[in-house]
């Protein structure tokens, strides 16, 4: 009879082991709160939910990208590169984190950091899109020469102008061959070649713009752009 009593004992407790959740599940009911909690706008509950999953799946590059999204959102930039750094690791073949740094980057004034993540991204992943339009529209930005005995500019890193808007129009002519129609990076290599003195070389890709963005509430504010830039071209 005690024998009975224990082996019923043993079976409960394989049972009720066997319905508990997995750290993993557990991290995904997490991330998938803190996804819901970001498209509300709740950035610091979704980051709590995210910590959370990060924490219940060391392997896991999501709730990290996203918490680093949420800091950044939230202003808090050094919580945001804690954890992209974090996810970089769980994946360095990965180009979404390098991209999302690099646009944390350009919100504080780190450009040129910006531009070697952006460049690495695009190793890592040579058709990314978003990638070659954000090197694109960072390239032309200008930006204050390093400070005195500042050794810390990269491999990608030219302060001429000239170089910044070729690598510009490098990056956002390889979008275009990728995707022809797409309306933002012949948007940005317009504003490329305004920018660099060049309106006539601008002229076809305002037109382009103007035809893609035609009647789309979306892209109102880029085609009234567009129309703008044509007509001083024209005059």
């Amino acid at each position: 009879m005690a024998l009975i009593r224990v082996g019923l004992l043993l079976t409960i407790g394989i049972g009720v082991a066997s319905c508990g959740q997995s750290d993993q599940e557990l991290s995904a009911e997490h991330l998938d709160k803190g996804k819901a909690l970001i498209a509300e706008g709740r950035y610091e509950a979704a980051a709590k939910e995210l910590e959370q999953a990060a924490e219940l799946d060391i392997d896991a590059l999501e709730p990290r990208l996203l918490l680093g999204n949420s800091y950044r959102a939230l202003k808090q930039y050094d919580k945001a590169f804690i954890a992209y750094r974090a996810a970089k690791k769980v994946d360095r073949y990965v180009a979404a984190p390098q991209i999302e740094s690099a646009l944390a980057r350009i919100e504080v004034g780190e450009i040129d950091s910006a531009i070697e993540e952006l460049n690495h991204a695009i190793e890592l992943d040579p058709t990314n899109i978003r990638a070659l339009l954000s090197l694109g529209r960072v390239s032309r930005m200008p930006r204050p020469p390093p400070k005195k005995g500042d050794q810390g500019l990269g491999r990608f890193v030219n302060l001429d102008p000239e170089a910044g808007f070729q690598r510009s129009e490098l990056n956002l002519m390889a979008a275009i061959e990728i995707v022809p129609d797409h309306i933002l990076a012949n948007y940005e290599l317009a504003k490329t070649y305004d920018a660099w003195g060049k309106p006539d070389q601008a002229v076809p890709f305002w037109k382009k713009v103007q035809k893609l963005g035609g009647g789309k509430p979306e892209h109102a504010l880029i085609t009234d752009e567009a129309t703008k830039a044509l007509e001083k071209a024209t005059r």
